[in-house]
């Protein structure tokens, strides 16, 4: 690797980090003169969007948040930047939405992000998972089982179907980095349920 690609490179991911960082949810609660902090859980994702502010809020901060990681990954293919910075910029995107520099480093979990993402990096098996969101939500009445049972199915669809091992490492650190978000957001509530294995207490905290 050379200098150039080195620069170009931190150039994408600081502009990843940047354009995941917006935060559709804070910016429509205060258009309402409402802080999304304040309510809820406090995330500023789609989640806590659709309990705080309504469906139709919900709807639109859920499309922004996958629409700007997909445009993320759609734009550093285009630009032929190198093959690694595409997955560090995926990474990046997401830790921009968890932690915002827009709003004191707060932010949503992440999972309309690797939705974004995984749309673009592996669209057909990201289709494949959605009977696993459908069967995670019938089974727990949860928005959080379903993503989770989504990305098991996207993790193990690209082990069995031989995708290349970067796409995998990808998928595999994007999820963990929802789920640990998730538990440090909400530790002291989630602790108890998980060593209960509390399954719908886990799936209705936020």
């Amino acid at each position: 690797m050379d200098l150039n690609d080195l620069v170009f490179g931190i150039a994408v991911l600081v502009t990843a980090y940047l354009v995941g960082a917006i935060p559709p949810g804070h910016i429509l609660a205060r258009r309402t003169g409402r802080d999304i902090s304040t309510m809820g859980s406090g995330n500023v994702g789609a989640l806590n969007a659709l309990r705080s502010l309504g469906k139709r809020a919900a709807a639109v901060v859920f499309v922004v948040d996958v629409g700007k990681a997909s445009l993320v990954m759609l734009v550093v293919i285009a630009i032929s930047a190198p093959d690694w910075s595409m997955y560090a910029a995926a990474v990046a995107t997401m830790l921009g939405h968890n932690f915002s520099v827009y709003i004191g480093f707060r932010g949503g979990k992440g999972a309309a992000v690797m939705t974004g993402v995984s749309l673009v990096v592996l669209p057909y098996l990201t289709l494949l998972s959605v009977p696993a969101l459908i069967l995670g939500y019938l089974i727990f009445r949860s928005a959080f089982w379903g993503m989770m049972m989504t990305f098991i199915s996207i993790n193990t669809l690209t082990i069995v179907t031989g995708q290349p091992l970067a796409e995998i490492v990808l998928c595999l650190a994007l999820t963990l980095l929802v789920g640990a978000t998730h538990l440090l957001r909400a530790f002291e509530m989630l602790w108890p349920a998980i060593k209960t294995l509390d399954f719908h207490r886990i799936g209705q905290i936020e």
